[in-house]
């Protein structure tokens, strides 16, 4: 049987599990339209396979220093008028 590592063996200390499962997502998307542009049938589902990827180093996770920054993000609208103006 073969291994499944856990999220804290792919992850180092103070790396977004969500940053990982975005580049997880990303990776196995790859391996999917790679083996399609080829016409090959894979034999083990292309998240598995992008999974051992990274648990075996051949790809690495690179977070950006923005990652957990909240931004200001007022929303910008024009006010309508209501019912009461109406009357």
């Amino acid at each position: 049987m073969m291994h499944r590592p856990s999220v804290p063996e792919l992850l180092k200390p103070g790396q977004s599990y969500y940053s990982l499962v975005v580049a997880v997502a990303k990776r196995a998307r790859e391996i999917a339209q790679q083996a399609d542009d080829k016409h090959e049938i894979l034999l083990e589902k292309p998240v598995q396979l992008a999974v051992e990827d990274f648990a075996k180093g051949r790809y690495k996770l690179i977070e950006s220093d923005e990652i957990g920054v909240i931004r200001d993000r007022r929303l910008n609208y024009v006010p309508t008028t209501s019912l009461e103006d109406d009357e």
